[in-house]
Formats: C-alpha cells, sequence, structure tokens
C-alpha cells in the first residue's frame, strides 16, 4: 500500500495541473474570440457612420445649450468643460452609447477610449475633455475646420490610422436656428487593436484570471484527494490483499459513477477467483488422493493379497508341523492388512459432496444421460462456493427438472446452462421437447423446485416456453448473499 500512496498524490497533482494549464488558454482563446467579435461589430458601426452622427447630435444638443453655458458675458469655459466631460462618458456607456449594444468593448480595449474638444469658429480650444494624460489627441487643422465650417450642420470625417491603433476623427459645426456659426464640436476616438490589448494591456484582468485559477486548482486537489484518491485507495488496498490471497477483503463502493461501477466489477472479480481457486484446489486434491489410491491399489494391495496366498499355501503343507500356528496368526494379520487397506482407499476415493458444484451438476446430468439415452449440452462456469444445504437443493432441482424432461418431454436434447450474471448466479434446464401449457399446472415435482428455489437468498423460479419450443426452468439467486462454508 504505501507504494501506490505517492502514485495517487502524483494523480492529483497531475489533475490539478491539468485543471489549471487547460483553463489559462480556455479563458484566453474564449476571451480573444469574444472580444474580436464585438470589436467587428463595433468597427461595422463605426464604419456606417455612428461616430459622425454623435458629433452632429452632441453639436446641435451644444448649440442649444450655448447661451447658458457661455454665461452672459461669453467667456465662461468651465460650463462647457463639465457638458465636455458628462458628453464623453455618454458616448462610452453600454447601452445607448457611441454604437448601441456595442459600446462596452470600449471599456474592454482601452480605459479612456474618446477625447472631445470645444473649438472657436477660428479653430482655438475652448474646452477639452479630462482623458488619458499620455494621449494628446490630433485637434482638426485650419483647412479641417474651414471644411467642416462650410459643411452646414453636418460632421466631417477627418484622416484616421488603423495601427496598432485604431483612430477615428469628426467635427461638426455648432449653428444657431438661423445659422450662426458659433464653433466646433471636435471628438477621437483612439482605441488599441485586439491583439494589441490582448497581449499588452490585460493587466486589468490578469488578477483576477490567475485568481480563479489558484482557487480553481487547489480545490479540485482537495477534493481529489479527499473523493476520488480516497476510492482510489480502497481499491488499491483491496487488490494488495487480493495479490496475497485473501479475498475477504471488499471494495465496497456503492456509487453509481464509472468508479463505483469498476470497484463492483473487481467485488465480483475477487469472488468468481476466490470461488475459481476453491475449486481448484479442491480438484487437485481430489485428484492426488485417486492417484494414491490407484497406486496402493496397484501395488500394495496386491501384494498383500499375494502374501495372503503364500500363506495361506504353506497352512496347508505343513498343517501338522511344528509352529504351523504362527502361520494361521500371519494369515489373520495379512488379512487384517487387506481390510484396512481396503478401507483407507473406499475413504481416498473422491466424494460427490467434495466436488465444485459445476461439477456435481456436470456429473448428475451425465449419469442421466447414460440412463436415457438423451444428448446433453453445458455451459457450466465455477461460481462461489454455497453452504452444503443450499447446494443439496439445487441438485435436488436438476435431479427433479431432468426427471421431469424423461417423463413427459419426449425431448432427444437437454442444455444446462450454470452462470455468474452481475449480481446474481443462474441455473437453466432446457430440452426441445414439446414444451408445456401457457400456465403449467403445478405438480408435486414443479412445487418442491419452486419451494428449493426460493429458500436460496433472494431465490427466483421460472418456467417457460422458448421461441423455438421446448421447456427451460430457470433458477436464480443473489451471489452477493450467499452464506461461505
Amino acid at each position: 500500500m504505501t507504494v501506490l500512496r505517492p502514485q495517487l498524490r502524483g494523480l492529483v497533482s497531475k489533475l490539478a495541473l491539468f485543471y489549471v494549464l487547460l483553463s489559462l488558454p480556455t479563458l484566453i482563446v474564449v476571451q480573444s474570440a469574444i472580444l474580436l467579435y464585438e470589436f467587428h461589430r463595433f468597427m461595422d458601426g463605426l464604419a456606417a457612420g455612428s461616430l459622425d452622427r454623435s458629433a452632429e447630435h452632441g453639436a446641435a444638443e451644444l448649440a442649444a445649450q450655448w447661451p447658458h453655458l457661455r454665461g452672459a458675458d461669453g467667456t465662461d469655459r468651465a460650463a462647457l468643460q463639465i457638458w465636455l466631460d458628462a458628453w464623453a462618458l455618454r458616448l462610452q456607456q453600454p447601452r445607448g452609447g457611441l454604437t448601441p449594444d456595442q459600446s462596452y468593448v470600449l471599456l474592454e480595449l482601452a480605459d479612456v477610449p474618446l477625447a472631445a474638444a470645444i473649438l472657436a469658429p477660428d479653430g482655438q480650444e475652448l474646452a477639452r475633455s479630462r482623458g488619458d494624460r499620455h494621449w494628446t489627441p490630433e485637434l482638426p487643422r485650419p483647412d479641417e475646420t474651414a471644411s467642416a465650417a462650410a459643411s452646414g450642420a453636418t460632421a466631417v470625417a477627418l484622416p484616421g490610422s488603423e495601427s496598432p491603433y485604431v483612430i477615428r476623427r469628426a467635427v461638426a459645426p455648432l449653428r444657431t436656428a438661423s445659422g450662426e456659426l458659433l464653433g466646433l464640436l471636435f471628438v477621437e476616438l483612439r482605441v488599441p487593436v485586439p491583439w494589441r490589448r490582448l497581449l499588452f494591456d490585460s493587466s486589468f484582468e490578469s488578477p483576477t484570471v490567475f485568481g480563479f485559477l489558484i482557487v480553481f486548482g487547489l480545490a479540485s486537489s482537495i477534493f481529489l484527494a479527499a473523493w476520488v484518491t480516497r476510492r482510489l485507495n480502497h481499491i488499491a488496498r483491496a487488490a494488495t490483499a487480493w495479490s496475497r490471497g485473501d479475498f475477504s477483503d471488499r471494495i465496497g463502493d456503492r456509487s453509481r459513477d464509472e468508479l463505483g461501477g469498476l470497484s463492483a466489477l473487481l467485488d465480483r472479480m475477487a469472488l468468481d477467483l476466490r470461488g475459481l481457486l476453491r475449486s481448484r484446489a479442491q480438484l487437485a486434491t481430489l485428484a492426488e488422493r485417486q492417484r494414491l489410491a490407484r497406486d496402493l491399489h496397484d501395488t500394495v494391495k496386491q501384494k498383500a493379497f499375494a502374501l495372503n496366498l503364500q500363506l495361506a499355501t504353506a497352512r496347508r503343507v505343513l498343517a501338522d508341523a511344528p509352529g504351523a500356528d504362527r502361520l494361521e496368526q500371519a494369515q489373520r494379520l495379512s488379512q487384517q492388512i487387506q481390510q484396512e487397506l481396503a478401507q483407507i482407499l473406499d475413504e481416498m476415493r473422491a466424494s460427490d459432496t467434495e466436488l465444485p458444484l459445476a461439477e456435481r451438476v456436470r456429473t448428475r446430468a451425465n449419469e442421466w444421460a447414460h440412463t436415457s439415452g438423451m444428448l446433453l449440452g453445458f455451459d457450466l462456469e465455477d461460481v462461489p462456493p454455497l453452504a452444503a444445504p443450499l447446494e443439496e437443493s439445487l441438485l435436488r432441482i436438476v435431479d427433479e427438472a431432468l426427471s421431469n424432461v424423461l417423463r413427459h418431454s419426449g425431448a432427444t436434447r437437454v442444455d444446462l446452462v450454470l452462470r455468474r450474471e452481475a449480481e446474481r448466479v443462474r441455473l437453466a434446464i432446457s430440452d426441445n421437447g414439446r414444451g408445456t401449457p401457457d400456465e403449467p399446472v403445478l405438480g408435486m415435482g414443479l412445487r418442491n423446485m419452486r419451494e428449493r428455489a426460493q429458500g436460496l437468498p433472494g431465490g427466483r423460479f421460472d418456467i417457460d416456453v422458448p421461441a423455438d419450443h421446448g421447456t427451460r426452468v430457470t433458477v436464480s439467486f443473489l451471489a452477493a448473499e450467499i452464506p461461505i462454508p
């Protein structure tokens, strides 16, 4: 058992490491696939003009609030700054932002994805949104502001970039209801391409990912150590006992999963092995006794018989000679030796009760076949040993079933099956005769067989007519509940 423990602990470590190594690339692959899908949908929205429309709507809103934001003297820049920051935040909302239903990708790709500015008609900066201090947006050039001022109320898309950052720029004029130009609203979108974000800028997710993997790995190790390896230890302990020839140890795992099924199969295998080894040992012992009996019969017994004849002849020849009474005593001793040797040989001959059940069934059926002249078919397996009364009940059932075949069936062949099937042992006697009625009348013989079968542990008795005619008598019982002698 000590040899197996390091291997089982190694299994825990390997499986926990496997979970961690599998989880990390899985999370990366899933995250990458989702992010790429979201990014392409977001870019489709930009290509459809979502940034330009947002700039136009923002310009219209700002133009409507311009008198209140600029103040009476037209020099209040703080109010413009507050409005601009609020507007940039609204464009980054996950729902209803820059691109409806896809704007949340902005928060995944960049901490500050948008920058905005309010410009005077001559291009001078009036206010700028508070964004990333490492990022300075590229304000429109004079020719670009002139083009936007001449565009009416329509936003103008400015040149951008594709790599390593996706940059989109737009500027929209601020006009009163009468068409007077108040200024310009500029917005710039700057997000990294997804591969750059995944390779260089994913530090904000690393603690969560690695924390999850550590907790998952530890929990998996604890689970495997407390549940799986404990059950494997039970299997290893039982297997070690079986290797020493001790089949009394059982795994006893009642779970219905794969390990439970394997444990049940191994327990049944141990029971079958014990019965097989017991049968093999009995047959080997009986074979040795038979060999010794033959040797004694062919040598010692024959020589004792010859010695007795020689002594009888000597007595007749020396009937009146002195010391003839000594020959009579020697002859009596020789006769006693013969008698005792005959008793020993009788005791050494195999008794039917010492044979395994399968061999006893085979012997009974062969004796019956010599009398009836019918053909026999056997499919007899070694089964776990039974107590003597239970084996006798099964043999009585075999005798009665064979007797019924001879008396009533008109069959020419009988097949006997003795087999272990899962938790049960099944004995079946089938013939190819004329069969029985659908509801056979239970005579004394059938009632006796049923009562004997029901006396077995979990015993069942069935009699039916197979599709190819004939009759089949089946007895089954629980092997797990058989009392071991």
